[in-house]
């Protein structure tokens, strides 16, 4: 990759950690809703189930379910709606095998939570990425997600905010040289 993509990519990955930014401090000025701990405790629940049961076992369905109808999702790859999402994951899925997806830490708090998330897999088939597909090397990938949830009144995941590492996620998958030992 020339200087000229790098300096853009980079460019692109400040500007959106600055919308991140922006995005978690309009959602928290906006307050979040009264629940109580039961349903904090289902948000929580329905957290874990999505990547305990849905990702990590390949089962899409059950991150469909826990989604609203007008889900959106703001991330480094632009904003996805509850279609866009199921095949990002679906697409993550057929392009690594021994899968392992955990929830690390989960906070819930009124209608709101945050949490941490590891994927990780051996590259083993093409990945399409923006900059064209990128053939498997067979390395062990991992990729932590940093998560900002807003749930609706149905209980439902309405709106999320995510941020990841993507170009140690992409030098992981050989799209970019790794950085200079110091």
């Amino acid at each position: 990759m020339n200087a000229g993509r790098f300096a853009k990519f980079a460019l692109l990955l400040v500007v959106m950690c600055v919308g991140v930014l922006l995005a978690v401090s309009f959602v928290a000025a906006q307050g979040d809703a009264e629940v109580s701990t039961e349903q904090e405790e289902a948000y929580r629940a329905t957290l874990m189930r999505v990547v305990e049961e849905g990702i990590a076992q390949g089962n899409l369905d059950i991150v469909a379910e826990a989604l609203a109808d007008d889900y959106i999702v703001h991330s480094p790859l632009g904003d996805l709606d509850r279609e866009g999402v199921i095949a990002f994951f679906s697409t993550l899925l057929s392009s690594f095998s021994e899968i392992e997806n955990t929830r690390d830490e989960v906070i819930v708090e009124g209608n709101l939570a945050a949490a941490r998330s590891t994927f990780r897999g051996v590259f083993s088939s093409e990945f399409p990425s923006p900059m064209g597909m990128i053939p498997p090397n067979g390395q062990t990938v991992e990729l932590v997600f940093i998560n900002l949830f807003r749930f609706n009144e149905d209980g439902l995941i309405e709106e999320e905010w995510v941020q990841s590492d993507l170009l140690g996620f992409f030098t992981q998958l050989g799209a970019f040289p790794p950085a200079p030992a110091s």
